[in-house]
């Protein structure tokens, strides 16, 4: 649906979807933010309880830490 709406107002839209292979989901974003080149990274945050996210982690907290590129993150 985002990119059907960005497509519409003239933005050039791709949409890839990425076998994880057992890797994390910030793994993975950071991998094909490097294999395609980006040089900026635009993504909604979503939060978690602390005990959900201590237990299992978050993407979002992942992808703000060691970050080679810049990123945008709107919530």
């Amino acid at each position: 649906d985002a990119a059907a709406y960005l497509a519409r107002h003239g933005v050039k839209v791709t949409v890839d979807r990425l076998p994880s292979a057992n890797h994390s989901v910030a793994d993975v974003l950071r991998q094909h933010a490097g294999d395609v080149a980006a040089e900026l990274m635009v993504m909604g945050a979503y939060g978690h309880s602390r005990l959900r996210e201590r237990i299992f982690g978050g993407v979002t907290k992942s992808m703000l830490e060691g970050q080679s590129l810049p990123v945008f993150m709107a919530r």
